[in-house]
C-alpha cells in the first residue's frame, strides 16, 4: 500500500505480503531474510530486514568492511559470536555492530529467533 498524504509518500508493507529468501552466504543454516526496505522502495540512506532463524539455525562469523548494523531481537534468544566471546541475546536487546565487526548468530534455542537489522544503503 501506498499512502500519500499531501506532498509525502508512505510506503506500508506487511510482513506477510513480502517474500522469505535465503541469504547467500557460506554456511547459513535454516536462515530467512525479508527485505522491508531497499533502494527498490527509495530509500537512499538505510535499507531495513528482518531475518529469522530456526531452531539449529545459523549465521557464521563474517564481517563488512563498509557498514554498520543496528540490530533489535524481536522473538527469541540465541547465541551472539564475536571472536572469542559468545554472548546470550533475547528479545528486545538492541546491538551495535561496528563496520568490519566480525560477528554471528547460532539459534541455540527450541524456539524461532527473529530480529530486525537496518544498515546503509551501498552504493555498488
Amino acid at each position: 500500500k501506498i499512502v500519500r498524504k499531501r506532498k509525502a509518500i508512505m510506503i506500508i508493507k506487511h510482513l506477510e505480503e513480502i517474500p522469505k529468501e535465503i541469504p547467500k552466504m557460506e554456511g547459513i543454516k535454516d536462515v530467512t531474510l525479508q527485505w522491508l526496505f531497499n533502494r527498490r522502495d527509495g530509500t537512499k540512506n538505510f535499507a531495513m530486514r528482518i531475518f529469522e532463524l530456526k531452531p539449529g539455525g545459523a549465521i557464521p562469523l563474517h564481517d563488512h568492511d563498509n557498514m554498520e548494523h543496528e540490530i533489535f531481537i524481536l522473538e527469541g534468544e540465541a547465541s551472539a559470536i564475536t571472536p572469542g566471546r559468545i554472548i546470550k541475546v533475547r528479545a528486545n536487546d538492541a546491538l551495535f555492530v561496528l563496520p568490519g565487526e566480525p560477528h554471528g548468530f547460532m539459534n541455540d534455542s527450541g524456539r524461532n529467533f527473529v530480529f530486525l537489522c537496518v544498515i546503509p544503503v551501498v552504493e555498488k
